[in-house]
């Protein structure tokens, strides 16, 4: 983040096309691995899957007339995660084939992450172009957590207002145990998600 704010205060960037707009998505997680899954000694294990995502935010670009340029993203998410218990898996024997499995409780979390996420990204065409970053997250609810996600996109200028984006984040901390506060107890994972994105710039100077 440093690194990006020296940069926008050199000449180069002042001299530059800079444009700044909305930022809309929506996507899918993935399932989150649950290392519960087989242990030693009988427990509860849990198996997590985010079921719809949801994105506002807003994104400043930087040489955006140039084949290499830079976005910052300010977004806030909406995710719904659906949470399955079941009875303890023995070591080497899968938990799906166990007695007990499927008889425990499901519950849902509704998870709010606050990201901030900076992307280096390569024109390959005049419209089209691709992307690496990192994303720094702060999940807000359902308890305070960290995040440093890793995230690849590519990405469409439609029009001179419109540009659509496909891009995909990992999470590389272990966020899930930070969430056993409620229902659950003994959670283990990182989150992941796809998302189809809409970028509408409202300035371009």
């Amino acid at each position: 983040m440093v690194a990006i704010a020296m940069l926008c205060s050199c000449p180069v960037f002042a001299q530059d096309k800079a444009e700044h707009g909305l930022l809309v998505g929506a996507g899918a997680g993935f399932p989150m691995q649950d290392e519960t899954k087989f242990a030693l000694e009988p427990r509860n294990g849990y198996l997590n899957d985010v079921k719809a995502n949801g994105m506002l935010g807003y994104r400043f670009r930087f040489l955006p007339q140039r084949r290499f340029f830079v976005d910052l993203d300010a977004t806030l998410g909406f995710q719904g995660m659906q949470t399955y218990e079941f009875k303890a898996a023995q070591v080497g024997i899968p938990y799906w084939e166990q007695e007990g499995v499927g008889t425990g409780k499901s519950f849902t979390d509704f998870i709010m992450p606050l990201a901030l996420t900076a992307t280096c990204n390569y024109r390959i065409t005049e419209k089209f172009f691709a992307g690496l970053g990192l994303s720094p997250t702060l999940y807000i609810l359902p308890q305070a957590a960290f995040d440093l996600g890793v995230a690849a996109r590519i990405g469409y200028r439609v029009s001179k207002r419109c540009e659509l984006g496909l891009s995909y984040q990992y999470g590389c901390l272990n966020v899930l145990k930070h969430f056993n506060d409620g229902p659950a107890m003994g959670r283990r994972g990182h989150f992941s998600d796809l998302m189809l994105s809409v970028y509408i710039p409202f300035s371009i100077k």
